[in-house]
């Protein structure tokens, strides 16, 4: 209720909800009520009527109305009328005013509140999940869903700590370039998912919680809880009887075949470094013999670290000029020269001398091969052109080019570009090659042998019948030359069989059109026996070692 009353004698002069205006304007009613709420300020509030009056606040006052409840009295004096202005308002209404809107603000309030909190709830889940994600695609790969060289850094302390002994077995899978090469890097990676599926559903047999990591290219990681060797060689002969079955890869049927390296924590190693190391060594005795399993053993160290230096060493041999060429004789069945067999060696100030089948396995493998060829044609021909004009005539010269010298882009170029400088010629060059050469990539080998063929060079088959050529192949390839490798000759005076394979080697040769080279012949006996079965042309110390440049000058200037 609003009222306005005069104070010089309480009349009322306005109040809000006076239904008859007459009984309240008549009567100064109003000023005990005035007095009552004076005294009552100034109880409360310390303000005296005389400060009400002159300076005009507005006081608010809660008072009782016995029955009626409670009432909130606010009043303020204008001194300039000199009029009372009283609002009461009974209490509960306030009461009930606030809680509704109150009530409402919270409703509003709390949805926010709940919105807000599910919105960052979301947001943080998003944002977790993005997390997951970037870290999944950190530590795993991508191909195969494996944990990948990181997560195994990540997660390596969890098996060290322990202090419980385990394996490590390191897995490559065998001769997998060649089918990248083949099939296309489709396919290796099609066969890549397969073998990694088959390692997890083999390991989730034998443990909860498998460690299995793919380290990098076609090379697995697992950790196992087996230690003991037999129950370890069984485990894993079994893994392989599983890894061995075909793969059905988009209608074809593959065979692939892994190698295996095993170390253990704590007899080979204490940290990941020590124990992959390990590993690599055990896997480098696997290679050798392919398809195989070893557990790493310190004298393999030995074998490992000889072919480290010598790829090391290798890589400075030819700025140091310290790879030369020999030159082994080759006559026919009447003792006539007929040329040379021309051979790499290396001598290093601190390996020695190194034989070919120690270092260039290790260039071919190293990626060296190509340059250490490269040289091997150039030397070869420009010395044996020097002996041509010191002659004035010219005879073969037979150079061994590997697989990785053929799969170079530039061979070709190089041959004919050095053949043209040093003015051999064509006919009388011979290219070496082995029967391995042949299951690398048939499709571009074949095409670029009858190339060199078809310019006038000739090609030779080295070391035939100890690899994997068939006669089917042996019938479609361009070979001038047969040789019967060394291994069928050191046999071949008291070994039957050995006189047999040499004797199905040179009807081979015959029947297609080939002529026969024996290499290692050291005896009279090797010699008349294999000029008795039809070979045409011979090697070895029988009649000469190899000889460097001036010693060959020097043997024709006395055999010529």
């Amino acid at each position: 209720v609003f009222s306005i009353m005069r104070d010089s004698d309480g009349y009322m002069q306005f109040q809000s909800n006076q239904s008859d205006s007459s009984t309240a304007y008549e009567t100064p009613s109003c000023i005990p009520s005035i007095r009552i709420i004076e005294d009552a300020i100034n109880k409360k509030y310390g303000i005296s009527p005389l400060l009400l009056r002159e300076n005009e606040p507005t006081v608010s006052y809660l008072y009782s109305l016995d029955q009626a409840g409670k009432k909130l009295v606010s009043l303020r004096y204008n001194k300039t009328y000199k009029l009372w202005m009283v609002l009461d308002t009974r209490y509960y209404l306030i009461i009930n005013d606030f809680l509704k809107n109150f009530v409402l603000y919270f409703i509003i309030f709390l949805t926010t509140c709940v919105s807000f909190f599910l919105l960052v709830r979301m947001v943080v889940k998003a944002e977790n999940r993005r997390e997951a994600e970037i870290l999944f695609q950190a530590t795993h790969d991508p191909l195969t869903r494996l944990p990948n060289r990181l997560f195994l850094q990540k997660n390596i302390q969890h098996w060290l700590h322990n202090e419980e002994p385990f394996s490590v077995l390191y897995i490559d899978v065998d001769d997998f370039k060649n089918i990248n090469d083949s099939f296309g890097h489709a396919t290796g990676d099609a066969l890549l998912i397969e073998l990694s599926n088959r390692l997890k559903v083999y390991f989730n047999t034998l443990s909860k919680d498998p460690f299995i990591i793919r380290y990098g290219g076609d090379e697995f990681v697992v950790f196992l809880e087996v230690t003991q060797d037999e129950l370890l060689r069984d485990v894993l002969h079994t893994l392989n009887t599983s890894l061995d079955k075909e793969y059905i890869i988009q209608d074809m049927r593959l065979i692939a075949s892994v190698s295996m390296g095993i170390a253990k924590f704590p007899e080979h190693g204490r940290d990941l470094d020590t124990l992959l190391r390990a590993t690599d060594i055990a896997m480098f005795a696997s290679k050798k013999a392919k398809h195989s399993i070893h557990i790493f053993e310190s004298t393999m160290e030995e074998a490992y670290l000889g072919n480290v230096y010598i790829e090391q060493e290798l890589r400075k041999a030819l700025q140091k000029k310290e790879l030369f060429m020999v030159y082994q004789p080759q006559f026919d069945t009447h003792g006539h020269f007929y040329g040379v067999e021309s051979l790499v060696r290396w001598h290093n100030d601190r390996l020695g001398n190194v034989p070919p089948n120690k270092f260039i396995p290790v260039a071919e493998a190293s990626g060296q091969m190509p340059s250490i060829g490269r040289f091997i044609l150039s030397a070869s021909l420009e010395e044996m052109a020097d002996i041509h004009r010191h002659f004035s005539t010219s005879f073969h010269t037979s150079i061994n080019v590997s697989i990785k010298q053929f799969l170079d882009v530039t061979f070709l170029e190089h041959l004919l570009k050095t053949i043209k400088e040093t003015a051999i010629p064509r006919f009388s060059v011979t290219l070496e090659v082995t029967e391995n050469l042949f299951i690398e990539d048939i499709d571009y080998i074949l095409p670029l042998l009858n190339e060199i063929r078809g310019l006038d060079i000739k090609i030779s088959m080295d070391d035939f019948g100890t690899g994997y050529s068939s006669l089917n192949m042996l019938r479609k390839l361009p070979i001038d030359e047969l040789k019967i490798d060394k291994s069928f000759v050191d046999e071949i005076c008291h070994d039957e069989n050995a006189q047999k394979m040499a004797q199905s080697i040179i009807a081979i040769g015959k029947n297609l059109g080939m002529l026969i080279l024996a290499e290692g012949v050291e005896t009279k006996e090797q010699h008349e026996l294999l000029s008795h079965f039809g070979c045409d042309r011979f090697q070895g110390y029988y009649f000469s070692k190899p000889l460097s440049k001036e010693d060959l000058l020097h043997f024709l200037q006395t055999t010529l």
